[in-house]
């Protein structure tokens, strides 16, 4: 299956198998691929892939679409293919054959420390936390795989993807917040009463879960977060 490696300033994040037909890359929570950066537009490209072919075409975006550092409309993939879109870099493998690198366990990073500028030495500092996100396998009931984007700090760019049942956020020592895997859905609640998460500019009251929704922005120890459903 042909997929994409993405990247954020040389940075592996993702790692993105691509279904046969349309799928869209671009700033709206609706996009298959979600980016969010000033410099991307609302709809910035399509990927599309019929059999054993993948194309990727510009919306007639602000900034453009680049394939191997050339501004294109529309290109057909070949296996090594880098597309450039913003800050952002999507490296084509053809099919399985071709096996991109590893991404970093970010689940590890959900807890920031926003006092870091150093986003290895804040993922190492992080590390020692990952007892405290519990881990548990995926509810059959749930047919929605949630994730977060990081929005500023030293992870900045960063994909989180939401696989357990309960992921602790906050930072070293201090955990402030929690996202819940439901049956129907995500919700997020407070840890702390004194330092609540904020839910798009609210401070969660002492024991309140509020489901999450695309694109709610969720604040934290600092750091700004952004949630959506794929």
């Amino acid at each position: 299956m042909a997929k994409l490696v993405m990247k954020f300033k040389g940075q592996i994040i993702d790692h993105i198998e691509l279904t046969q037909g349309d799928m869209k890359i671009g700033r709206r929570a609706s996009c298959d691929i979600f980016l969010d950066n000033l410099a991307i537009s609302g709809e910035h490209a399509n990927l599309f892939t019929i059999g054993e072919d993948s194309f990727v075409q510009d919306l007639n975006s602000t900034n453009g679409t680049y394939v191997n550092n050339k501004k294109i409309t529309k290109h057909h993939l070949q296996s090594g293919d880098e597309i450039t879109i913003g800050k952002h870099t999507f490296v084509y493998f053809a099919d399985d054959d071709a096996q991109p690198p590893k991404t970093e366990d970010f689940a590890k990073t959900v807890i920031i420390d926003p006092n870091s500028s150093n986003p290895e030495l804040a993922a190492t500092k992080l590390d020692s936390l990952a007892d405290t996100i519990a881990m548990a396998p995926k509810k059959d009931k749930d047919t929605r795989q949630g994730a977060i984007f990081v929005l500023s700090g030293a992870n900045s760019g960063k994909r989180i993807e939401l696989t357990k049942t309960v992921t602790n956020l906050g930072k070293t020592g201090k955990v402030t917040g929690t996202i819940k895997r439901e049956h129907d859905g995500y919700t997020l609640g407070p840890s702390n009463a004194m330092d609540p998460p904020k839910l798009n500019g609210r401070p969660l009251r002492e024991n309140e879960e509020v489901p999450l929704k695309n694109g709610d922005i969720i604040e934290v120890a600092g750091t700004r977060l952004q949630f959506y459903l794929k």
